[in-house]
């Protein structure tokens, strides 16, 4: 098969699987077909399209070729694992609740009592039944990629992928160490006011009421959502669904994946953005994660090579989502926005930047656990997995999501890439147009400019040409510091 046929036919799959993935992860479609989509494009995925492709001098497409074999080798795995999730249901006492449900129900609820048996109830479904699909889909894919020859999998992973996952796993662990005095005197204040209780009781199940901030909810209605993002989109100049290339889907609707995501079913003409609500402000930043995406995809020259529509560094389009999402901590926007009083946006600025330094934080431990997960067994990983999450985001983590927390293809060190990313972005982008960048079209029209590229580059250049430095973790590091002065 030709390089040229090769990349046509593999943009059909790619629209064909996306296409797929919005119906089953927005609840419109509740019996997968990947298995039947992969026999289909099985001329795709056979060792000699992995040999042309790596043969063909370029680290995106051999990247790909050999991701889409494994894919084939795992689309069962990834149906049992979709369809114990859809079926799965938790009880807590007298009550049923759906294991999708589960996250939503934990974030919004006080009561302390039921959210630890929540996801005490939640634990047991993961051990007994999701934890054994997870094993066997990591080691299949472990095998097929040392078949490759290239080293163990966290070398051949490097390899694939261009990035020295070793070198940002020593730079996420010199993260935590920097800023760990810092979360942990701001999140002391976070949990005495919203918890009353102290940092050393918190368990993991605290965290998403810890940082839900429903005080402040009557800013964020569900049903001024899209308002609210078409106004401001109208102020920096970009056209929010790019003629109707984007398309929102915020239904509550049972089945609907709990994680929000962006679905490109073709680039750049057909995008989903599919969110299921919670309430609040996080709504609103993770419809913005998902619309910068959105926007991405959307924005892309139709004339860019199917590389740059669908392939490459994934750093990328996640640092341009963390771009929107972030200007919604920033008090010019909550104060324009969300029209809250500068007061009541400097208190939510900082709860905000608490949970950001969470998140953060939580990547960086999940990386440095995931080097060392990937490099030994998948058995009996537990202890060490609770450990290292714990010791980071202060929260005491249960043994038993060792699998269940962890994604494939090492995409933790893509977001960590993402928040240098976008965190060098954002100053670039208070110089050149100052503090109030979210609403001058001047910055609309470069950022766009930016988006049209697609992921062209890899973000390493991306953050030179654009910023004039290397990602690092300094920018993010102000950045937090920032939000929590």
């Amino acid at each position: 098969m030709s390089l040229e046929a090769l990349t046509a036919r593999g943009e059909k799959m790619h629209q064909d699987l996306g296409r797929e993935w919005y119906l089953v992860g927005a609840g419109l479609k509740s019996n997968p077909e990947f298995q039947q989509l992969y026999q289909r494009y099985a001329d795709l995925t056979s060792p000699e399209v992995v040999a042309e492709a790596r043969s063909a001098g370029t680290i995106e497409l051999f990247e790909w070729a050999a991701d889409l074999a494994i894919g084939r080798r795992t689309a069962a795995l990834e149906e049992a694992q979709i369809t114990w999730e859809t079926g799965a249901v938790l009880r807590v006492g007298e009550r049923e609740i759906p294991y999708l449900r589960a996250p939503i129900d934990m974030a919004n609820t006080p009561d302390r009592e039921f959210r630890i048996a929540l996801d005490a109830a939640r634990l047991t479904a993961v051990e007994a039944g999701l934890n054994g699909i997870r094993r066997e889909r990591f080691a299949v894919e472990r095998e097929d990629i040392l078949a490759l020859g290239l080293g163990d999998y966290v070398h051949a992973r490097a390899t694939l992928s261009g990035l020295d996952l070793d070198a940002l796993g020593r730079a996420a662990g010199a993260f935590l160490v920097r800023t760990a005095d810092a979360y942990r005197d701001s999140l002391a204040r976070v949990v005495r006011q919203r918890l009353g209780i102290a940092v050393g009781d918190l368990v993991r199940s605290d965290a998403a009421w810890a940082f839900r901030s429903s005080q402040f909810d009557a800013a964020f209605r569900p049903t001024e959502l899209v308002a609210m993002a078409t106004r401001q989109m109208g102020e920096i100049g970009i056209d929010p669904v790019q003629g109707g290339r984007i398309r929102f889907d915020t239904d509550e609707r049972p089945g609907k994946q709990p994680r929000a995501f962006c679905a490109p079913v073709q680039v750049p003409d057909e995008v989903y953005l599919v969110l299921r609500p919670r309430g609040g402000h996080q709504d609103y930043r993770t419809f913005w994660h998902e619309h910068g995406h959105a926007l991405h995809f959307g924005s892309v020259d139709p004339a860019q090579s199917f590389a740059a529509k669908w392939l490459g560094d994934n750093s990328v389009t996640e640092g341009f989502a963390m771009l929107w999402d972030h200007m919604t901590l920033e008090t010019g926007w909550l104060t324009r926005f969300a029209g809250l009083s500068p007061r009541d946006a400097r208190t939510l600025r900082f709860e905000l930047g608490v949970s950001e330094l969470f998140m953060a934080r939580r990547y960086a431990a999940k990386l440095g656990y995931e080097l060392r997960l990937h490099r030994g067994s998948y058995e009996g990983r537990g202890a060490e997995y609770a450990e290292r999450l714990s010791e980071a985001t202060l929260f005491r983590y249960p043994e038993g999501d060792y699998l269940a927390d962890v994604d494939p293809g090492f995409y933790a060190a893509r977001y960590l890439r993402a928040w240098q990313l976008q965190a060098a972005m954002g100053e670039t982008l208070r110089e050149r147009f100052d503090e109030d960048w979210f609403r001058n079209p001047r910055a609309g029209g470069f950022i766009q400019h930016l988006m049209s590229s697609g992921q062209a580059e890899n973000a390493d250049r991306l953050s030179a040409r654009v910023t004039g430095g290397p990602l690092d973790f300094e920018p993010l590091v102000r950045q937090l510091e920032a939000a929590l002065a």
